[in-house]
């Protein structure tokens, strides 16, 4: 029996007695000892030599996953536990510990007793320094273990290859330019050795908080600043979940109770801040602007379906102190803005109201020539003497303090303003906001700020209420101001089309044809909702033909640009001979004879061309100007832009509403109160220069987080979440938001494609030939606006379509006019 199984089987193997592992080790270790390394050594060599074959190996090292490689780790930890100074470290470690009890003496945060001040960037590092001195012995350790990995030899340091260090120079030469909107800005450490040694000890202070949130939940504060700017950033909970598993932020429902107490707590403080004296004497100023949400339901029921939600938001601002203590407060009141109102009735309008100045034009000779002076500096040449170069920059007009507005966000309400009943819905909860009673709010002057749309709803709701013997129901106290970039974007659309040109014509060298040279498709020139992009497309065709015109006149022009090293400058020539050009091209084709010469042509090539150059320059000025905070050079265009919107197309309404703002602020209201109303329109966020901003435009940008940031959480849009949550803390949520902008830098490549176009093209008529009839002449909008004001106010002398809306009804039956307080029919276009 025993053989026949044996048979049956014959090729079953033998197991061989196994080798104790302790002769093995045993045998190992002597090996490791003949090749004189110790075991921490074979260890350390096999984890850090780059042969290939070890290299090679070490990809198995992680095969079997985490579990394996902590047990090694706490076996590590044990063997050292067995000796005396392990035993010491970790009694050392152990009683050090963050100070206990609640914020701010504690390190306790309770996310029903939160405040806006416990999120700021003085707190965290407050915090962050009280971590460290709280767990010195820890910190250390990390912190020294982690900086082994700096050699000590600055020249290494020096000479090391960096990725970050290689984008240095190009950023801060081509993109060194900061966002016009922004808040913050990131800091760049120029030295290597300082960004890692500040990473190092970030490292070390995250360690640090997660241990001691580990040994003790009620050390999180670390964690309760990581949930709440996680729940801003869109982290899904899923995630959110896995990070409060390791320590690194607190649960979703307390960072959701954090930012309801930080909703109530602005909203204490808007009712406060109203309260105070200074806001008594100057009301703060309101902007408000439409907001669009789609609430998309994927499984719809009865009361569970998709819809549109049509709200309102906006923000307050507060004069800045400075600003009041210049001006005449008995000028700042209601009374005197409806005197001045009153006196509007018979003031009588002349088109010189509207007609350059010598300041003006002097002022607007040195926007051209800074203009040149920049495209010349950027992609021509630099002068050897720049203090006695043409400056980069006009001189300044009225500039605005650049002190950090004071700005509160208002809720996000429930009510649209997109009619008459819709505005005085957004009224009503606008002054239950803030605190004030109806008698007080309407009783003292109120600056509003909203696009061309608010303002005609808002109009068409006073006109409604006339006569009315209760000032909250005639409005009579508030002024609404158009938005300043609006009222750029709407214009500079107008005037690109106009100067787009015929994309049929094989001949036109419109701005379409300057656009697909300088590889932007004209398809592309109008992006929806992104005027900033096509304004820097209007920028792009200008400076380019100003590129032609000095390689012109500097006999260049059949000489290709040559590609520059982006460390290196430009070649410097004379300042006399760069300040000679750049003066030649002035007279030579931006100046009004030059233009009308032009006109006097056959061909129109050069005539269309220079009026381009006019009417872009035009909105360039408009752009820079806000961006350097100077309304006096932002209201010469504006009373340049009254002329030519009443000839533009698409600009019925503007071409009534921005000459009656002109009106407003520079001959109907009173010095203090007009120069208050001036320096509401821009200001700066982040309180530097020559980073200001339009009031519309930053609502517009805090739009944009409300709507598609902050709404992208991966649980579709929920309004009540972006109302209550968000709207009041959008600028604490996006406090950690770094941003940084490009300057709107053309390539060489596309410059030389665009100056082969027009060599080829000749666009500015070098060689006049006979004329083309393909070929249509632009019309000079400024000339052709004239003319129409010319025969407005002969069929009108007092040109009442300025004034309309400018009447104030002072009380039941009392009116000069009665024509001014019918509701008035104004076009239904469509404008922004």
């Amino acid at each position: 029996m025993e053989s026949s199984a044996h048979d049956s089987n014959p090729k079953s193997p033998i197991k061989a007695d196994p080798i104790p592992q302790s002769t093995r080790l045993i045998e190992i270790f002597k090996f490791i000892q003949d090749n004189q390394l110790t075991p921490k050594k074979f260890v350390l060599g096999f984890l850090q030599n780059t042969h290939a074959a070890l290299a090679d190996q070490r990809r198995l090292w992680g095969a079997t996953g985490l579990n394996s490689t902590m047990v090694v780790v706490k076996e590590i930890s044990n063997l050292v536990q067995k000796s005396d100074e392990g035993r010491q470290a970790i009694k050392i470690a152990s009683a050090q510990s963050p100070p206990q009890g609640n914020y701010p003496k504690g390190s306790y945060q309770s996310s029903n007793q939160i405040s806006a001040e416990f999120c700021t960037e003085n707190a965290k590092q407050r915090d962050y320094e009280r971590l460290v001195a709280s767990m010195p012995f820890l910190y250390q350790l990390l912190y020294r273990l982690m900086m082994k990995s700096i050699p000590d030899n600055n020249t290494c340091i020096r000479n090391e290859v960096d990725d970050d260090d290689a984008d240095v120079t190009t950023s801060d030469r081509l993109m060194a330019e900061g966002l016009s909107l922004e808040d913050l800005a990131y800091h760049n450490t120029q030295k290597s050795h300082d960004r890692k040694e500040h990473r190092i000890s970030s490292i070390a202070r995250l360690v640090c908080g997660m241990i001691a949130f580990a040994r003790n939940r009620r050390c999180n504060g670390l964690q309760m600043r990581n949930g709440i700017e996680f729940l801003a950033c869109g982290i899904t909970e899923r995630v959110n979940e896995w990070l409060v598993y390791y320590g690194l932020a607190t649960s979703r429902r307390s960072a959701t109770r954090a930012l309801s107490t930080l909703s109530s707590e602005a909203q204490t403080e808007l009712k406060e801040d109203f309260a105070q004296p200074s806001s008594c004497m100057v009301s703060p100023i309101i902007c408000i602007d439409n907001l669009d949400i789609e609430q998309r339901v994927h499984t719809q029921s009865i009361g569970h379906r998709t819809r549109t939600f049509h709200g309102t938001w906006g923000y307050v601002h507060f004069p800045s102190p400075e600003l009041l203590k210049a001006l005449d407060t008995s000028e700042l009141t209601v009374e005197c803005f409806k005197e001045a109102m009153k006196k509007a009735h018979s003031l009588q309008i002349e088109p010189s109201m509207f007609m350059p100045t010598p300041k003006s034009v002097e002022s607007y000779k040195a926007v051209w020539k800074s203009q040149i002076a920049r495209v010349m500096h950027r992609y021509v040449a630099r002068p050897d003497k720049p203090d006695h170069a043409i400056a980069l920059d006009p001189p300044p007009v009225e500039k605005i303090s650049s002190s950090r507005p004071n700005i509160k966000m208002l809720k996000l309400m429930d009510a649209p303003e997109n009619s008459a009943e819709g505005i005085g819905q957004v009224l009503d909860a606008t002054v239950q906001q803030t605190g004030v009673e109806l008698e007080e709010f309407f009783g003292r002057l109120q600056l509003m700020d909203g696009d061309l749309a608010t303002c005609r709803n808002f109009n068409s709701l006073r006109s409604l209420r006339v006569p009315s013997a209760y000032a909250q129901h005639s409005l009579h106290n508030i002024s609404f101001q158009l938005g300043a970039s609006h009222t750029m974007w709407n214009i500079a659309a107008s005037i690109f089309k106009a100067h787009f040109g015929d994309t049929n014509n094989s001949l036109d060298t419109g701005a379409w044809r300057c656009l697909e040279n300088l590889g932007i498709p004209h398809t592309k020139a109008f992006p929806k909702k992104d005027f900033t992009l096509m304004i820097n497309h209007m920028e792009q065709v200008h400076e380019a033909t100003i590129v032609h015109l000095i390689k012109t006149v500097m006999n260049t022009q059949g000489e290709p640009m040559v590609e520059q090293d982006p460390s290196k400058d430009l070649p410097k020539i004379p300042t006399a001979k760069w300040n000679a050009i750049i003066e030649q091209v002035y007279i030579q084709y931006c100046t009004g004879e030059a233009r009308e010469e032009a006109a006097n042509r056959k061909s129109p090539k050069l005539h269309n061309l220079l009026i381009r150059l006019d009417e872009f320059s035009s909105v360039i000025e408009a752009n820079r100007a806000m961006k350097a905070g100077d309304i006096g050079r932002l209201i010469f265009i504006w009373k340049r832009w009254s002329v030519m919107s009443q000839s533009l197309k698409g600009l019925y309404n503007y071409s009534a509403y921005l000459p009656r703002m002109v009106l407003l602020l520079t001959e109907i209201l009173p010095p203090s109160l007009a120069k208050h109303f001036r320096h509401s329109l821009l200001f700066s966020p982040s309180g530097r220069e020559n980073h200001f901003v339009a009031k519309d435009f930053y609502l517009e940008i805090q739009n944009y987080w409300l709507k598609y940031f902050f709404n992208q959480t991966g649980s579709g849009t929920k309004i009540d979440r972006l109302k209550n949550l968000f709207s009041l803390n959008i600028h604490l949520a996006s406090a950690a938001i770094f941003s940084q902008s490009h300057k709107n830098i053309m390539t060489t490549k596309s410059l030389n494609v665009f100056l082969q176009m027009a060599n080829n093209f000749d666009i500015i008529d070098q060689s006049p030939v006979t004329n083309n009839p393909n070929i249509k002449k632009v019309d000079n909008s400024y000339i052709v606006g004239l003319q129409k004001i010319k025969i407005e106010i002969g069929n009108d002398p007092n040109l009442s379509r300025f004034k309309l809306h400018m009447l104030c009804d002072t009380g039941l039956g009392d009116n000069d006019d009665g024509e001014m307080t019918q509701p008035v029919v104004e076009s239904t276009g469509y404008e922004l």
